[in-house]
């Protein structure tokens, strides 16, 4: 999401609480665009709802060099406050198998099916997005991290408590999207030695980058 309002860039990993804070800095372009996409789309001008997204005249002017309209999107993109979340990767992936919205993969498999799915899998996301790793939506053409904070869902308000004061925001998130299958039990039940062993493996780049644990 880009807002102009806010003068942000809001990054969406599936299942880390997007719903919410959508709700205050707007809907975006598409589904789950990473900072690269965001980066291009912004520096080469790309025409979207001014309305609703307008960043800067000059760079939907048709008639100004595409070289100029590069700079200045680019001068943008780093002015702009950049931030996402991510998840403890076996809550997340919990989440995944008993989402309430698009495909519902709880109907047509056991918890350890789907682990074993989401294992030989590349994507992880109903929207084709070619991410294994959370991590990967924030990381520019160098593999470098190129967001200004990166927020956890399990601190969720007190963490967009920090971003809201950066963009002039509301700091009260509604809670949005909420799922009462998810509440029914702790995401831990839901594994076994060796479905917990197959998220730790699938997704260690995620648990030894953000300091999780299977707790």
């Amino acid at each position: 999401m880009i807002s102009s309002v806010y003068k942000c860039i809001f990054i969406e990993v599936p299942k880390t609480g997007s719903t919410s804070i959508r709700t205050i800095v707007g809907e975006p372009l598409k589904a789950h665009m990473d900072i690269r996409e965001y980066r291009k789309k912004i520096t080469t001008g790309f025409p979207f709802d001014r309305s609703k997204y307008s960043l800067d005249k000059l760079v939907y002017n048709t008639f100004v060099p595409a070289s100029v309209k590069e700079k200045r999107g680019e001068q943008i993109f780093n002015e702009y406050y950049k931030f996402g979340f991510v998840r403890n990767p076996w809550s997340r992936v919990v989440s995944l198998y008993l989402r309430k919205e698009s495909i519902q993969m709880r109907d047509k498999m056991t918890f350890e099916e789907f682990a074993d799915w989401i294992n030989y899998s590349s994507d992880t996301c109903v929207h084709p997005s070619q991410k294994r790793n959370q991590l990967d939506w924030f990381l520019d053409e160098k593999g470098e991290v190129a967001v200004d904070f990166i927020g956890k869902f399990e601190n969720l308000e007190n963490d967009w408590k920090i971003i809201a004061e950066k963009i002039h925001a509301d700091p009260v998130l509604p809670h949005a999207n909420l799922n009462t299958i998810s509440k029914q039990k702790h995401y831990s039940e839901y594994y076994t030695d060796k479905t917990k062993e197959i998220i730790r493996k699938k997704f260690i780049v995620d648990v030894e980058k953000f300091g999780y644990d299977f707790i």
